[in-house]
Order: C-alpha cells, then structure tokens, then sequence
C-alpha cells in the first residue's frame, strides 16, 4: 500500500483513475482508483493523478460519492493543527477586518465549507459560544480536535459546541455522538444582529441554530416595512416578521407548523418589544386565505422563506412544483403594488431556473413582477469560483403588479395605440 510522509507520518496514497479537469474540492468516486483495502472513512490521504503527479492531500471517503475532498494543493503544506489553525485564522480575518461583522452584530458564520478551505465543515459564532458541525467523516476524529482547538486559540473563552446533521452522519458513515456529548450544545443563548436580538436555541434549531445566511434580508425588510402588513411565511422563530416590526410595519404575522419555533418566536417578539401575531398554520392554506379576503386585511410585504425543498436530483421534481404552487398563491394573495420577496435556499436550484419558476407564476397568477434585486446569502457565506455550489441562496425582491385589462375595442376596431 503506497504511502507518502507529511510532517514525518506516513499517508496513504490514493490514485486518481481519471483525468481532473478542474480545481473542484470535491473528487468523485468514479474518478478514484480505490485501495483493495479501502481505508476508513475520513482518513486524510495524499492524492496522485494517474501518471503519479501530486494532486493535493485532503479526506477520503470511499463510502461516499464524493470519495474525496481536497483541503490543500501545496505540495508543501501539511495536514495538521497549524494548517488548521491557519486555516480558521484567514478565515476569521475575512469576517472581523474585512466585513467588519462585528460592529453589526456577534452572530455570524466562521467556516463556509469550500469558500474557506475547508470542504464539508461549517462553524457558526453565536455570542460566546462557536457551533462546529461537520458535513464530512474528515471531521469525526483528530482532525475534530485540531478544530476545536484552532477555535480556542483564536477566540479564547469561547464555548464550543459540536452538533451533528443525522442524515449526514449516515451518508458519510462516521459517528459524532461522544464528540457532541463532550461539546454540548448547551442552552438557548441570544444574539443581536443590528437591532434586532434573537433567541438561538443551538441544539435542536435548524440548521445551527438561525438563520445566519438571511442577515442582509432582515435588514433590508426592515428598511421597507414601514407603515406596511408583513405575512412571513416559513417564519421559523420570526426574523423577518419581528425585524419589520422594528422597521415601523403596521402589522405582522408569522406563520410556521413548527409550535416549539413559534413559542421561541413569540418570545423573542417580547424580547423586541414588539407585537407579532404567530400561527401555526400550513403556509399554503394562509396564502390561500389571503387570496379571497378583503383587501384590509391581505399584506403588502409577504416574505416566502421556506426550508429546503429537495436535497437530491430524484425529489427536484416535486420541489419544482412546491415552488411554482407557493409563489402563485403568494403573487394571488399579496396587494396589487405590494412587495414580495420570495427565496429558495435548495442548492440544486439554480437561480436561471428558479426566476424562471418565479416568471411562469407569475403568469399563471396574472401579475407581473417589477424584480428590484436578486439576491442570496450575507458575505459571510461567500462562493468560490472553482466551488460555484457554495452560492445556494437565492433571494428576489419584487413588486407584484397587476395585468392590465384587456379593455373594449375602439370604434375603429383598435384596443389602443402606443
């Protein structure tokens, strides 16, 4: 079994079988001439081209269709605690000297997987507690200790909690449950994100917690809010609804099926001294609603914000359709003239396609949309040009205008000139 040395340790070599093509991270297994002794899944290893060539050291999964994930192409560059700690060093840098993130606020995301160099992890800062939640098998044993203590040593007094994606662990075959046991999640903590101050329920929230991608979205709902009947669809624990609230809005009401999300969104309402209305409700039935009530009482800020709707080609089909349905109705059931900002955070939508889903309900629903900004996720969650699946928000904001009527025709046969 061919082995290479990094930092005077042996590394296993794995040979590529076909030609790599690009700087993509991600290698897939088709592309892999596996080891007949496959070694365990998040072994870090040394990759060579089929000629023999360095390629880069990085984790192999060979249970996995991605069988490996590169972490550095310098020949020069070991995988150790320094490289990490170098690692999370320019990336922090990014967030705290370039974005200046904060001075707004002191929830934020630290590691964006690929945009940062480190494929198949994720690590979230809430207040004084730093969420680490692998992606990847890489990350499931010592290499989650040169993480951790990468963490520590650039925050010190911070908290790190480590939470698990079950359905990753299981797609990945590795196991984090004594690694969160000994890194728990801990109680809820609040954060504030310009004046806004937000409960994060850090063990059983979704994603890590909140919403960290939607920032410059709440900020930008609050500038338009004021005076304005905000619905937020999908409202988890009420950004949005609580953040136009803030921003002046007349009204709002957040809609969610998840009870626990509401009761924590009801809190934090109180915690901004706000009033929000929150029902859990299935967001389509209250679109539907909207559509035949009266005017005074349909909104003219409707947020659509819903959870992923398709995590593999096979459901793309249905998620499709989820899309094209919600977005008909909330074109049918917001204001002529009103403001609807409708997003997608499935990655395998991409944004072609999903203005394109926006355009045919619009449509259908008889309205045209005056689109004022295609959006996505705050800068703490950058792409990369080799990794263009890091760009995975999509976030329109549009005016949703009427159809002019068809009116009667002139005497002379003509409905009108231009």
């Amino acid at each position: 079994m061919p082995c290479a040395i990094m930092g005077g340790m042996p590394l296993q070599v794995i040979h590529l079988s076909a030609r790599r093509n690009s700087l993509h991270p991600w290698i897939y297994s088709r592309m892999v001439r596996h080891p007949r002794r496959r070694p365990a899944p998040g072994t870090l290893v040394e990759v060579v081209s089929r000629e023999g060539a360095f390629v880069g050291r990085g984790v192999y999964n060979g249970a996995s269709t991605i069988a490996l994930r590169l972490l550095t192409e310098n020949p020069g560059e070991d995988l150790d605690g320094a490289f990490f700690q170098r690692v999370l060093a320019r990336a922090l840098g990014l967030r705290t000297e370039v974005l200046r993130l904060p001075e707004v606020t002191d929830a934020w995301r630290w590691v964006h997987g690929e945009a940062d160099g480190l494929s198949g992890l994720v690590v979230d800062r809430y207040a004084d507690v730093v969420v680490v939640e692998p992606y990847s098998a890489g990350y499931a044993g010592e290499t989650l200790g040169w993480v951790v203590e990468g963490i520590r040593g650039l925050a010190p007094g911070v908290r790190v909690a480590v939470r698990a994606d079950p359905m990753t662990e299981r797609r990945e075959r590795f196991d984090l449950s004594e690694a969160a046991r000994v890194h728990p999640a801990g109680a809820p903590v609040v954060v504030r994100e310009h004046a806004l101050r937000m409960e994060v329920d850090l063990q059983a929230g979704r994603k890590t917690g909140f919403f960290l991608d939607q920032r410059d979205q709440r900020s930008r709902v609050a500038a338009l809010a004021a005076g304005r009947s905000v619905l937020d669809c999908f409202c988890y624990t009420g950004g949005f609804a609580i953040a136009s609230m803030l921003g002046g809005a007349r009204r709002a009401v957040g809609v969610d099926l998840d009870e626990a999300a509401l009761a924590t969104g009801r809190q934090n309402a109180g915690r901004n001294g706000v009033d929000v209305r929150f029902r859990r409700a299935d967001a389509f039935e209250v679109l539907r609603e909207m559509a035949g009530a009266a005017e005074g009482e349909r909104p003219d800020l409707l947020i659509l914000d819903p959870a992923r709707q398709a995590s593999l080609r096979a459901e793309m089909g249905r998620a499709a359709r989820q899309y094209l349905d919600m977005n008909r109705l909330a074109m049918q059931a917001v204001l002529p003239g009103g403001l609807l900002l409708s997003c997608s955070c499935t990655g395998l939508v991409s944004e072609p396609e999903f203005l394109q889903t926006l355009t045919r309900a619009a449509s259908e629903a008889r309205v045209a949309l005056q689109v004022l900004l295609v959006g996505g996720a705050a800068p703490d969650h950058p792409w990369t040009t080799p990794f263009p699946e890091g760009r995975y928000l999509k976030a329109v904001l549009a005016r949703v205008l009427p159809l002019a009527k068809v009116g009667p025709a002139t005497a002379g046969g003509r409905a009108g000139a231009c």
